[in-house]
């Protein structure tokens, strides 16, 4: 499938698993997933009233909110699906700092820490105690063919799906014309050569509340992207912040579902740990480097011991 493109005229302006993601969750049992499904909006009654936006005032507010949350802090519970497979939950706590560092670590009943994974936005370490393994590789290195599709899970999907992004100056945005009565539309665009505007993002505003409840992220390589979608708003220092983020990764056939504690939220708060975006190498671990170059299409990525 083709990354969306739009005229600028149209509208009004990761065999084993050793890779990065598996490691997460591998060590648990699966379950069928019967009755699991992504937060949605709650419904509204008939007679809600419609709330009214303009363009300018979206993007505005958007923003403003994105560009407030400088650093964050979430304790929450982790689940992943893959196809009609669910794994257990399991708790987890999640630390982002701009412009591009992540961390969260997981662990689970009687096991202990399962995983800690950190990245500067370009390179990841995973660390997976149960296994003394420490894997390091980069964020756009991923396979193209894994036994599990979590194997191909990088920390800036999760990262770019927070609601922390502002929309960049330089970029356009428009209302899509074919929107829901009930919904704003707002797409993210680029210039491109030819007068073609390549289409970066879609957030869905609902008109009840006039909040981003989804999202739609394209990786701008014409196949994948990212749909995350937000509900269960609570504010922390007049931010309203999402307790319940699903994000799905349709090509690659993985979803996570992040359920935020409601007294696990701290904004701007950066850790006071020396370098809280960086792992110590464990004592004993086996250090596996991912291969530095993309593999050639059908080849999984190479391990260097």
């Amino acid at each position: 499938m083709n990354s969306p493109r739009l005229t600028s005229g149209a509208l009004c302006r990761s065999r084993r698993s050793l890779t990065s993601a598996t490691g997460l969750f591998a060590l648990l049992p699966l379950r069928p997933a019967a009755g699991w499904r992504a937060p949605r909006p709650k419904p509204q009654p008939p007679s809600a009233k419609l709330l009214s936006a303009s363009l300018q005032q979206l993007v505005s507010t958007f923003n403003k909110n994105a560009e407030a949350i400088q650093s964050m802090t979430l304790k929450l519970e982790l689940t992943a699906k893959v196809g009609d497979k669910k794994y257990p939950r399991i708790n987890a706590f999640l630390l982002t700092q701009k412009p591009s560092s992540i961390r969260l670590w997981g662990t689970f009943t009687l096991v202990g820490r399962l995983f800690d994974m950190a990245s500067d936005g370009t390179h990841f370490e995973l660390s997976l105690p149960t296994r003394n393994q420490l894997i390091e590789g980069q964020n756009n290195v991923i396979p193209a063919v894994t036994a599990n599709p979590l194997e191909k899970l990088r920390p800036q999907v999760r990262l770019n799906a927070l609601l922390s992004n502002p929309i960049a100056p330089d970029l356009h945005v428009a209302l899509d014309p074919s929107e829901t009565a009930a919904e704003y539309d707002v797409l993210v665009l680029q210039s491109g050569p030819g007068q073609v505007d390549h289409l970066l993002r879609r957030i869905t505003f609902s008109r009840y509340d006039l909040m981003p409840h989804s999202q739609v992220i394209y990786d701008g390589d014409g196949v994948h992207s990212t749909r995350a979608s937000y509900s269960n708003f609570t504010e922390r220092q007049g931010i309203p912040i999402p307790t319940d983020i699903t994000i799905e990764r349709p090509v690659e056939g993985y979803t996570l579902r992040l359920q935020v504690a409601s007294d696990g939220i701290a904004i701007n708060k950066p850790s006071t740990a020396p370098h809280p975006f960086q792992l110590d190498t464990p004592p004993g671990s086996t250090v596996i480097k991912l291969s530095s170059a993309p593999p050639p299409p059908g080849v999984v990525a190479g391990v260097l011991n």
